[in-house]
């Protein structure tokens, strides 16, 4: 009986060792919460790419326009350029300055000065073509105007002395017919010369006004020229004064950008001005001004 009792062991020993019962067992997991799912383990997902932006497509610069900009830049003078005589003006970068004004300068929608009378512009840009050339300086130029002036023009005595005490620009003023005048014959008096002078002098680009006053210790009327450079000083022209010496005494001093004050000291004669020469234009730069800050306008 012990005998079955020890072989009856020895096989329940033997069975447990087949069976792997010496093996670590592998812990369970804790049971679930009734009522609770198992959520399944996240997906990484890659982030979709942005889409491209849609490219612009860059404007192609016209062949033509990128080389008269070019041209305009080489052949600008202090910001202005001519064409057949006419007066431009250019920015920086070559472009035509359009529809406004520059001083008392106004350039058209075409950006060409205009005085506001087709005919004067179209005598200026005839005599500036004719009396100059592309190699000169600007002032250069407006002393070959001013020699045209004293040389081309003749002197003859008018009734026009009220003109010493009116503005010559502005609605009323008389400096472009008396400079049409002057362009149209080739004569006429100091007015006549002044109005002339002054009139090509813009059509340089020059802020010149033609100036009516009295003159020397006998408070004779007299009318001159007065430019305005970029420092706000004033410079005196006297084309008519400079054609009466020469004429007269067959020499005389030069009367071309002239410092007022010297001129009195180094000839005795003293200028002065019969009105406000620039009034008349800066009242209607004003309302220029006033007009474009107002947007009903």
């Amino acid at each position: 009986m012990r005998h079955w009792k020890r072989v009856t062991a020895l096989l329940l020993i033997a069975v447990l060792l087949l069976c792997g019962c010496g093996a670590q067992a592998t812990p369970a997991g804790p049971d679930p919460v009734p009522g609770e799912e198992t959520a399944p383990a996240e997906t990484a997902e890659s982030p979709s790419p942005a889409p491209a932006p849609t490219p612009v497509p860059t404007a192609t610069p016209d062949p033509k326009q990128e080389k008269e900009r070019q041209e305009r830049l080489e052949e600008q003078q202090d910001g202005f350029i001519w064409k057949s005589g006419y007066l431009y003006a250019v920015d920086e970068e070559g472009n035509l300055k359009k529809d406004c004004y520059i001083g008392v300068l106004y350039f058209g929608r075409n950006g060409r000065y205009t005085s506001g009378s087709d005919e004067l512009d179209k005598m200026v840009a005839g005599v500036i073509e004719k009396n100059t050339e592309a190699d000169m300086t600007r002032m250069e130029k407006l002393r070959a105007l001013y020699d045209y002036t004293v040389n081309n023009m003749k002197y003859v005595a008018f009734g026009n002395h009220d003109f010493s005490y009116s503005p010559a620009h502005g609605p009323d003023g008389w400096m472009p017919d008396a400079a049409i005048y002057a362009m149209t014959y080739n004569y006429g008096n100091c007015y006549h010369f002044a109005a002339l002078f002054a009139a090509l002098a813009r059509g340089l680009g020059y802020q010149a006004y033609a100036v009516g006053g009295e003159i020397g210790a006998a408070d004779q009327q007299h009318g001159w020229v007065d430019i305005v450079d970029e420092d706000g000083i004033v410079w005196l022209c006297d084309p008519e004064t400079e054609w009466s010496r020469y004429y007269w005494q067959g020499d005389g001093p030069d009367l071309f950008w002239r410092n007022v004050e010297e001129l009195g000291d180094e000839i005795g004669l003293t200028y002065r001005e019969g009105y406000d020469p620039f009034a008349a234009e800066q009242e209607l730069a004003e309302a220029r001004e006033a007009e474009s800050e107002d947007p009903a306008a």
